[in-house]
């Protein structure tokens, strides 16, 4: 009865992962046209740095930006938090902060954030900054 019970449980099981959709991809739609920013300044850290940048960002107005990366032992990839707070035209602000991971391939790091911002809507955030020309671009895509 033991076995019967556990050849039951491994069939259900082998449905779920069958039926998971692992193959198939994720896709999320732009919330805005991408951003390019001005770096404002790295600050390096043992062990990480923060990067700041500045930009317009559509609905969000004139954006001022902080990520905070603290890299795993390595340094080719580690952790980000993301900070923001874009200033509208009408005289209001709107903030959003979240974590996230990045990787780097030369002088190229590839941030992701989930950004929750003050006016409801979350955001999954892929950000490119390269060293070596000091680009920063920024784009958001939608998740609620």
């Amino acid at each position: 009865m033991k076995n019967y019970f556990v050849a039951v449980l491994a069939l259900c099981f082998a449905n779920v992962v069958i039926a998971d959709g692992h193959g198939n991809k994720l896709s999320f739609e732009a919330r805005q046209e991408p951003a390019e920013m001005t770096i404002t300044s790295v600050n390096l850290a043992q062990g990480g740095g923060t990067i700041t940048a500045v930009g317009d960002m559509g609905e969000y107005g004139r954006v001022y930006t902080t990520y905070t990366l603290t890299a795993d032992p390595g340094g080719m990839a580690g952790t980000v938090q993301g900070e923001g707070r874009g200033a509208l035209q009408d005289g209001t602000f709107v903030s959003g902060s979240g974590p996230g991971a990045y990787y780097r391939d030369g002088t190229t790091f590839t941030m992701h954030v989930f950004f929750k911002i003050s006016d409801g809507t979350q955001n999954l955030d892929k950000i490119v900054f390269d060293a070596a020309t000091g680009s920063l671009t920024h784009d958001v895509y939608v998740v609620k």
